[in-house]
C-alpha cells in the first residue's frame, strides 16, 4: 500500500498538486493521527489506500471505494469491522451509531462525489493491462480512518489479500503503478468536476 500511496503522490505532484503523505516509510500511524494531519495542513481531500481481506472467503475480489456514513449493507459492515478493529474495540455500538448520525451532510455528499471519481479513475487505470479486475463500485461505510476528516474523504480498497490471484496483482509493480495513476486521475477529475459544478 505504501508503494501505491507514494506513487499516487508522485503522479499528483507531477500534475501540479501539493501532496502531503501521512508516512513515507513503513511505520504504523494511528487512524486518528492520519486525519489529524490532514486537518492541520488544511487539506482539500483525504485519500486512504488499503488492501481488502475476507477471512471467511477466498473468492471475494475486486476494487471499491468507500465514503464515510453508516453502513447500509452487510458487506460494508464486514469490511469496516475489519478496518476499524484497532480503534473502536472499546466503543459500544450505540456510541458509534450516535457519532455517525452527526456527520456533516455536506461533507458526506462531497465525499460521495470524490469516491465516484476515484473509483472511475482507478478502473480506467488498471483495466488497460489488468482486464479481469472486478468493479465493486462505490460504497458507504463507517470507516474510522475517515472520522474526523474536515474535508471530503474516501477509503480505497485496491484488491483482496485473501484472493489467490489478487495477492499476485497487489505485489506486481505494474499493477501498483496502474492503480496509483488511476487514483491520481480520479482526484484530478474530482477537482475538474467541482470547478464545473461551481459555474
Amino acid at each position: 500500500m505504501l508503494n501505491v500511496a507514494l506513487e499516487t503522490a508522485r503522479v499528483l505532484k507531477e500534475r501540479g498538486f501539493e501532496v502531503v503523505t501521512t508516512r513515507n516509510k513503513d511505520v504504523y500511524i494511528s487512524l486518528q493521527d492520519r486525519t489529524g494531519l490532514a486537518n492541520r495542513v488544511n487539506a482539500d481531500v483525504f485519500i486512504s489506500i488499503h488492501a481488502n481481506a475476507s477471512p471467511l472467503s477466498r473468492t471475494l475480489q475486486g476494487v471499491e471505494t468507500y465514503f464515510l456514513s453508516p453502513a447500509r449493507s452487510d458487506r460494508a459492515k464486514e469490511v469496516a469491522a475489519l478496518e476499524n478493529s484497532v480503534v473502536v474495540e472499546n466503543m459500544g455500538h450505540y456510541t458509534q451509531e450516535a457519532f455517525l448520525n452527526f456527520l456533516n451532510r455536506e461533507t458526506v455528499v462531497a465525499s460521495n462525489k470524490l469516491a465516484i471519481d476515484v473509483q472511475r479513475g482507478m478502473l480506467q487505470g488498471v483495466r488497460g493491462r489488468f482486464k479481469s479486475v472486478q468493479d465493486n463500485g462505490v460504497r458507504e461505510g463507517p470507516f474510522w480512518v475517515l472520522v474526523g476528516a474536515q474535508m471530503p474523504a474516501v477509503l480505497v480498497e485496491i484488491g483482496y489479500l485473501t484472493h489467490p490471484e489478487e495477492i499476485k496483482r497487489l505485489t506486481d509493480r505494474d499493477y501498483q503503478r496502474s492503480v496509483a495513476h488511476g487514483i491520481a486521475t480520479g482526484v484530478e477529475n474530482y477537482f475538474l468536476n467541482q470547478r464545473r459544478r461551481s459555474f
